[in-house]
């Protein structure tokens, strides 16, 4: 699984390939019309796409569709973003593409979800867009790209106003701008996007940012956090000035809602640690809250530290994507982004055992967590054997059995057009003893050896093998989905003759 699936998932929805389609607004758009073009940012269609691109010395193309809900809360931050840009720097042009409409543009230019954002320099595609999705972070991220890759800064005032509109600075200060440490604090800088960079040769900008001699540090006012400086004692190599950027540049703990979602996710770092709980438990007051700071603080660099208020409005992708409905508070989890792994801590809420906990995380002995429904007390549904998660491992992975799998989602209109078809599979190999047609609630139930980035996703599991074989024919049909199990399962069989209610002259159904 991608980290765009991945965030895609946490963040509330599946994003998959999408296939575009012209319809009757591609006039409309065709002329540039768009009553939402009432703002800065430029509406690009077919027609005028290459023009506008090329006629740009820097371009950030968003391919949005009007229904996403995504795009509509990123709408109003990059409209500002736009603005701000604009007024700043003319040579910047903020732009959108309705991939609905345009379907040329979405095919040619890979997209698969919503929104996408890419980079365009002299007219030609650059890279993709993986800042932040609110204003600041459009604005800063794109000002990195443009700009000068640190801002010098020669005054005390000049430093405290770049304090007031940034959370945290990384300040750098030489006696002159060169040498060698100089370089590889410039190569820091030039790739790293999600933080603004500061150097200075004055002595009295030096000691405001904590720095005695020449070197570098951070100098931090996240809200809730009194001021901190924080001076790196390390050598000045590109290697140990990047960790202590990462390390330094988020809060000790930062609250998951759909603005810090880049932040948690671009960190750099894989794995993390999530307070789940009520306001209450993430006040100042909360002994096991403050827990959790205290840990965070001492594997500052290792582990993101991300807090969900289940009374807030941003908590309901962390509870539904880690199965805490109905919980009572507060929960820690741990959360392997790059293997899609959850681990639920049960133990003592004190600084000790919290500890022993992240740092099992750290080192792959956490114990993974995997959601899943109860075990049904009937176990099938019209002849299809019913998977959870709890009973995975003893149907689907039973070494003497040839398994198809099913995995689904209630809601899903492919899924439910699939079930009548399913039941007659299951039907037909109602006789073999050692073929299982098996189906599994994906929103439900999850397990290691499932991986479904679509619904439904119907996996293969060879008997004595287990290494699942993708179905990926377009054609779901019976007929289809017999030959699949026939070819690779590892068990000999042989079915019944299909009476007249049953052939398949009655099962041309595709999906």
């Amino acid at each position: 699984m991608s980290k765009f699936q991945l965030v895609a998932l946490l963040m509330g929805c599946l994003l998959v390939a999408v296939p575009f389609s012209r319809n009757s607004a591609s006039a409309a758009a065709d002329e540039g019309d768009d009553d939402d073009d009432a703002d800065d940012v430029v509406v690009l269609t077919t027609k005028n796409f290459d023009s506008v691109i090329a006629g740009s010395k820097f371009a950030l193309v968003e391919f949005y569709a009007p229904w996403c809900g995504h795009c509509k809360s990123l709408a109003p931050h990059y409209s500002k973003a736009a603005t701000i840009l604009k007024a700043s720097d003319p040579s910047v042009v903020i732009a959108k593409v309705d991939a609905t409409v345009e379907s040329e543009l979405g095919t040619k230019f890979d997209v698969k979800g919503y929104p996408t954002l890419k980079w365009f320099i002299d007219g030609e595609l650059a890279s993709d867009y993986n800042g932040g999705r609110d204003t600041d972070g459009i604005v800063s991220w794109i000002k990195k790209k443009t700009g000068p890759f640190a801002i010098t800064v020669e005054t005390t005032e000049s430093l405290e106003e770049l304090e007031d509109d940034h959370p945290v600075l990384m300040v750098a200060y030489f006696k002159s701008l060169e040498g060698a440490e100089y370089e590889e604090f410039k190569s820091v800088a030039l790739k790293t996007e999600d933080v603004p960079f500061v150097q200075t040769t004055d002595a009295a900008v030096a000691a405001a940012a904590g720095l005695e001699k020449p070197g570098i540090s951070a100098v931090k006012n996240f809200v809730g956090e009194a001021r901190e400086v924080v001076a790196f004692t390390g050598s000045l190599t590109a290697v140990e000035i990047k960790t202590f950027v990462t390390a330094e540049k988020l809060p000790l703990t930062i609250e998951f809602t759909q603005g810090n979602s880049d932040k948690i996710f671009n960190s750099g770092i894989k794995k993390q640690i999530i307070f789940w709980g009520s306001a209450a438990d993430l006040s100042a007051e909360s002994t096991s809250f403050a827990s959790v700071r205290a840990v965070a603080k001492a594997l500052k660099g290792q582990l993101v530290f991300v807090t969900a208020n289940n009374e807030g409005e941003s908590h309901e992708p962390i509870t539904n994507y880690f199965g805490l409905k109905g919980a009572a508070s507060p929960v820690i989890m741990g959360f392997h982004m790059e293997k899609n792994k959850k681990f639920r801590y049960t133990g003592e809420l004190t600084e000790a055992a919290l500890s022993a906990f992240a740092n099992s995380v750290l080192d792959d002995t956490a114990k993974a967590d995997y959601k899943s429904a109860p075990i049904p007390e009937e176990p099938e549904d019209g002849g299809v054997t019913v998977v959870v998660g709890k009973n995975f491992d003893d149907i689907v992975m039973d070494p003497s059995k040839d398994v198809l799998l099913e995995v689904y989602a209630p809601w899903c209109g492919h899924c439910k057009k699939l079930e009548p078809i399913y039941k007659k599979l299951a039907k037909r190999f109602s006789s073999v003893d050692t073929v299982v047609i098996a189906k599994m609630d994906g929103t439900e139930n999850e397990h290691p050896e499932v991986e479904a980035k679509g619904y439904p996703t119907i996996l293969f599991y060879p008997a004595g093998k287990k290494t699942p074989i993708p179905f990926d024919g377009g054609d779901r049909s019976l007929k289809a989905l017999t030959k699949f199990i026939k070819k690779h399962a590892e068990s000999e069989y042989e079915l019944p003759k299909k009476g007249d209610k049953d052939d398949e002259s009655n099962d041309k159904d595709e999906l």
